[in-house]
């Protein structure tokens, strides 16, 4: 029998059985639970005998999201066998969150916009402590409850618990309690079958990360550290590009349906409903240039349609301005072309439609989408949703429910889910509030020889288990080790540069670089400089990005060296491009000069290329100046102002901060002290910060501002220092 215990109005926990010291919540709807009750009582057996965690069933009779977290935060902080993760299964209410765009990777709506478009679908709400919110609003009839992050709590992610979500819904015909029912059937099975990780693969779509070479080669090496037993005989780490064969989504659908394939990591571009996988089929032929050529200009004409525009003279005026013949537009507006090239259009990716007209079933048990909106599971359904409802063995998508940022550590601590860890932990330590694991957390596969008891080890939270699994020989092991570390403030970043210098192992080096960024003082400069030039593509990527989030000169002879090398990366070459724009122009020439006129800089026609190099810096540097001075000046409208502000918050010239900083502390319009403060919010690494931080506490403690103002300043002051 199960012990009932009533812990607030509105829920009800059920207790099972287990000796384990650690717990595990699943949250379910009252009609969820009546429905599917026997298939959550045998998932709850599963966890607890596969993953030895205590299961904690709550059951949500009231549907309000602070219910739920106060729960939540009650087993995570009771003494005896606390939570350290949650699933939220059926119709468990949506936090939409709002005022917290800087704990994204790339979300940067102007919140104006509606609100269902202008929040962040995010479970950060239930599983974050530190966080706090104040309830704005909740849509009627929908899940969807709204909360503003607001200045008293932490401004950095930093989860307590892992969590997940199981929300079918009644969308193709089948009932939610029947895909529950059936999804629960086939996860309990698959926990239970003991399965080791040996082969995954993975994919990358057009236009991602500048559909770079060198970061996909670099990324398989990767892989043999976080999981060290693919690199035997018989086991696989395959790769499938979307220029392999065009369209490539039947091959990728194979690959994924195949029932010996583990887990998949996927790169691309994509939409709640779509996974945008090529682009049009560039032409090797006369013939197929000439028939790209119409297809082009057929598109054209579509769109001028679409907007209610002069299709004929479009046609006219096209076929003028690319000296072409009138043959070539005779047909372009017939419905039998128009088929043609829309279902031309639809072959280049994976849309929602296609799981049924396909009979696409996935059978990789991890799928992880790094794109945008491909986890959108506020929605009736999105594609993360249909990878883990269909009848295959897919049990688990880590999908975002926002857009995400390109340029980041998609696989950070994915070698867990074979050494003792789970899904849920991945998403843990990834900090984005975008980012959400679809299906069980608890799903992790059999370790190779004895893995770690990492829910032993985050509960107990020890510094020296955590020094004695740093020891280890295995690069994941390490790179836990330093997070849990750096979360106990118990390692220097004198430290973690050491590490970072002597490590030979690219993802231990990756987690140094991104552990050493918080404490932005001279051995965070120190790393910057000396991973300009790593080996590993991605970190060398992201230190080129942080060079301009910190814009400190000592920079500038690396972020040159990288702008002249021949053989940069295609992504490292756009990235060190944004990153002079924040630069002062005559350091970044002078330097050029220095560097590029050394002998042993060797190019063939060396003075044509130093022209162009040279014109590519002179433009790009000091882009911004003129569109940063409209923010000072008193003869720009308020609105336009507005505008500008929030473009600095991608892009800002860092020695123009105290000019803006003495302009904020002047102004008198709400809205613009408001808006800037939250711009400078995003200058956590910049060299100028202390004047922010300076300023922001005069503002809190200073006369003459609102109250919504002064929250503001509190909320930036602890982004810079946190």
């Amino acid at each position: 029998m199960k012990r009932i215990i009533i812990i607030s109005l509105c829920l009800l926990v059920l207790v099972g059985h287990g000796m384990a010291k650690s717990g595990f919540a699943i949250v379910v709807d009252t009609k969820s639970y009546q429905h599917a009750q026997a298939e959550l009582k045998a998932y709850a057996q599963a966890v607890e005998q596969v993953n030895e965690l205590k299961v904690y069933t709550v059951v949500d009779r009231w549907g309000i999201p602070d219910s739920i977290r106060t729960a939540l935060q009650r087993l995570y902080y009771q003494k005896r066998d606390p939570i350290v993760g949650a699933v939220f299964v059926g119709d468990i209410p949506v936090p939409m969150i709002r005022d917290a765009q800087h704990l994204t990777s790339a979300f940067k709506m102007n919140q104006t916009n509606p609100r269902q478009e202008s929040s962040v679908p995010s479970d950060r709400y239930y599983d974050d402590f530190s966080l706090q919110f104040k309830s704005v609003g909740h849509d009627e009839g929908t899940p969807y409850y709204y909360y503003s992050l607001t200045a008293k709590g932490s401004q950095r992610l930093q989860p307590n618990i892992y969590t997940g979500r199981i929300r079918p819904t009644d969308v193709g015909g089948t009932s939610r309690y029947a895909k529950l029912k059936a999804y629960l059937q086939k996860l309990v099975a698959l926990k239970r079958t003991n399965r080791k990780l040996n082969n995954m693969f993975y994919f990358d779509g057009h236009g991602y990360i500048s559909a770079s070479k060198d970061a996909r080669i670099d990324e398989k090496i990767s892989y043999f550290e976080h999981f060290p037993q693919l690199k035997r005989r018989t086991h696989q780490v395959g790769y499938i590009s979307h220029d392999d064969v065009n369209p490539v989504k039947e091959r990728l659908m194979s690959e994924l349906m195949r029932k010996d394939m583990d887990l998949a990591m996927l790169h691309h571009h994509g939409s709640f409903d779509a996974q945008y996988l090529n682009k049009l089929i560039l032409p090797n032929t006369v013939a197929s240039a000439k028939t790209f050529i119409m297809r082009n200009l057929r598109e054209h004409i579509y769109h001028a349609k679409q907007r209610n525009r002069n299709a004929d003279s479009l046609s006219t005026a096209l076929l003028k301005k690319f000296d072409l013949p009138d043959s070539w537009v005779l047909h372009a507006q017939s419905d039998s072309l128009a088929r043609l090239d829309s279902i031309y259009e639809a072959a280049a990716d994976l849309h929602l439609e296609d799981f049924r007209a396909y009979q696409f079933t996935p059978n990789t048990p991890v799928v992880v989408i790094d794109a945008c909106f491909c986890g959108s599971f506020h929605l009736n359904d999105c594609i993360a949703n249909e990878y883990v409802f269909q009848p295959g063995n897919t049990v688990v998508c880590i999908a975002n429910s926002v857009n995400a940022l390109q340029d980041k550590w998609a696989d950070k601590l994915i070698g867990l889910i074979a050494d003792g860890g789970c899904v849920g932990d991945v998403v843990k330590y990834a900090h984005y509030l975008e980012l959400h694991v679809i299906g069980d957390p608890t799903f992790k596969f059999a370790t190779e020889g004895k893995g770690m008891d990492v829910d032993r080890l985050v509960s107990e939270n020890k510094e020296g288990a955590w020094r004695k699994l740093l020891k280890s020989d295995q690069p994941e092991r390490q790179c836990l080790a330093m997070e849990a570390l750096c979360q106990l403030k118990a390692m220097s970043s004198a430290e973690l540069l050491n590490i970072y210098r002597n490590s030979p192992s690219y993802i231990v080096r990756m987690q140094a670089f991104t552990l050493i960024c918080d404490y932005k003082d001279d051995n965070f400069i120190k790393l910057l400089q000396l991973a300009a030039n790593d080996s590993y593509e991605l970190l060398q990527r992201c230190a080129v990005v942080m060079m301009g989030k910190s814009g400190d000169e000592r920079l500038i002879p690396q972020l040159i060296s990288i702008a002249i090398a021949n053989a940069t990366s295609a992504r490292i070459n756009f990235d060190a491009i944004n990153s002079l724009t924040v630069f002062p122009k005559s350091q970044l020439l002078k330097e050029f000069a220095l560097q590029f006129d050394r002998p042993e800089v060797c190019y063939i026609h060396k003075d044509s290329v130093r022209t162009l190099i040279y014109n590519a810096i002179d433009h790009a540097s000091e882009r911004w100046v003129e569109d940063t001075r409209k923010i000072l000046d008193p003869t720009v409208p308020v609105k336009k102002k507005l505008q500008r502000i929030r473009f600095t918050r991608n892009y800002m010239i860092h020695a123009m901060i105290p000019d803006l900083l003495r302009y904020l502390e002047q102004e008198k319009n709400e809205q613009v002290e408001i808006a800037l403060l939250e711009a400078m919010g995003w200058r956590t690494h910049s060299y100028q910060r202390s004047f922010i931080s300076a300023a922001c506490q005069r503002i809190i403690n200073g006369n003459g501002y609102t109250q919504a103002v002064k929250d503001e300043a509190l909320k930036t002051y602890k982004r810079i220092n946190e």
